[in-house]
């Protein structure tokens, strides 16, 4: 008994017959109740540590910016921080719909329970955490790092989930999906085995949503032959009407309401900066979709152009509209402001800019107003922009009237 803990159960040896009976039937009363306390035990007190946790995890959701929550939320996360190694499927399932703020914080509890794990050689829940992992509906960071805590001890991992993953919500585990893809098609590319080839470039080019693994299947499918119309798979719009120029001395013409943000009516003839100007017929012939209107207004600086077009829905639905543009620009739908960024020589990076709408049913105008000033020295003419629309995953959104 020295050094160990036992739970002791008497025994009816050496007692009378009629005493074995009445003692044994004590101590299989004692036995089952000593089974029942161990049953209660093992349930409640995991069911108290859940409720902790939750409550922790609560608390840690409610972290705003400038301190705020973050009293609360210290002694919080020392009780996340101790959660057991068991529960961390638990535990990541507190980033579902938690802001980027409060994602930080669980996240740094996770390094430092799997740490501490480490040190006591204690495994990870491998099997909870692949069904966490195949469960699209959690939060896509969660899923990608219980993947890399995974592979990091599996290699297999990524073989028996990536194939699954090319239409994975999560970007950065679909990014690498794809990746496989194309690394398997680049390798029958260079075999000569240009049909299984094709088949792959093919399917990534569909399913990609990341502008390095489009162009890459894009390039390779028209090396191979196939012809590929890039901004129509990507949604960019390329027919417009443009006008101006109008004055933006200063910078002071983005908030300027010029005339055809108050009236759009492609027939009427306006004042500009340089004399009269009326709407001109504008189509981009550019695979990225560059509407650049130093080629359809022409080269000015300091001024503003607008750039109207109309998308045919065949219902009412929410879509995103996402943009790339140098410079200072705003974007109105239906004549209602969408967007409005005033940051400019930022780059003109692909879907850049962003925001969420809502088309009605048929006819729908959108305007953008795109000013230059004077570039910084060596800059080219950066009055240009790209705009396309799409649904929240980045496939393409194509206007019924499009050809």
């Amino acid at each position: 008994m020295h050094g160990r803990h036992e739970r002791y159960v008497p025994t009816a040896g050496g007692l009378p017959n009629y005493q074995r009976t009445e003692v044994s039937f004590m101590i299989h009363r004692f036995a089952a109740i000593i089974t029942a306390l161990s049953v209660v035990t093992s349930s409640v007190v995991p069911a108290a540590e859940n409720e902790n946790l939750k409550s922790a995890i609560h608390t840690i959701h409610r972290v705003g910016p400038e301190g705020k929550g973050s009293a609360e939320a210290a002694p919080a996360w020392k009780v996340l921080a101790r959660t057991p190694i068991e529960q961390l499927p638990l535990l990541l399932t507190g980033m579902d719909e938690a802001t980027p703020l409060a994602r930080n914080w669980i996240r740094a509890a996770v390094d430092e329970i799997v740490e501490r794990a480490e040190r006591g050689k204690k495994p990870l829940p491998a099997v909870a955490l692949e069904s966490f992992l195949a469960d699209t509906s959690h939060d896509p960071q969660a899923r990608r790092l219980a993947f890399d805590l995974l592979v990091e001890r599996d290699k297999t991992v990524s073989d028996r989930f990536l194939p699954k993953m090319v239409k994975d919500p999560s970007p950065e585990l679909r990014r690498d999906a794809i990746g496989r893809v194309l690394d398997d098609a680049e390798k029958l590319f260079s075999a000569e085995k240009k049909a299984e080839a094709r088949s792959l470039f093919q399917q990534a080019f569909v399913v990609a949503r990341d502008k390095d693994q489009i162009d890459k299947a894009a390039k390779r499918l028209k090396d191979l032959g196939q012809p590929i119309d890039l901004a129509k798979h990507l949604g960019f719009i390329l027919d417009w009407k443009l006008i101006g120029p109008f004055a933006n001395i200063e910078q002071k013409g983005v908030e300027t309401a010029y005339a055809p943000e108050k009236d759009l009516d492609f027939r009427v003839e306006y004042d500009g900066k340089e004399g009269k100007v009326r709407w001109k017929d504008y189509v981009s012939k550019d695979e990225n979709g560059i509407i650049d209107l130093n080629i359809g207004v022409g080269e000015h600086f300091e001024a503003v152009g607008y750039a109207a077009t109309e998308f045919t829905s065949p219902a009412a639905r929410d879509v995103e509209i996402r943009i790339g543009c140098y410079t200072v620009f705003k974007l109105w739908v239906n004549g209602e402001l969408a967007l409005h960024r005033a940051d400019a020589y930022t780059g003109m990076q692909f879907d850049h800019y962003r925001t969420r709408i809502r088309l009605r049913e048929g006819k729908n105008t959108l305007l953008m107003k795109v000013c230059t000033d004077v570039p910084p020295p060596q800059m080219p003419k950066l009055w240009q922009f790209q705009l396309r629309v799409c649904d929240a995953d980045g496939a393409a959104i194509l206007s019924t009237t499009r050809p």
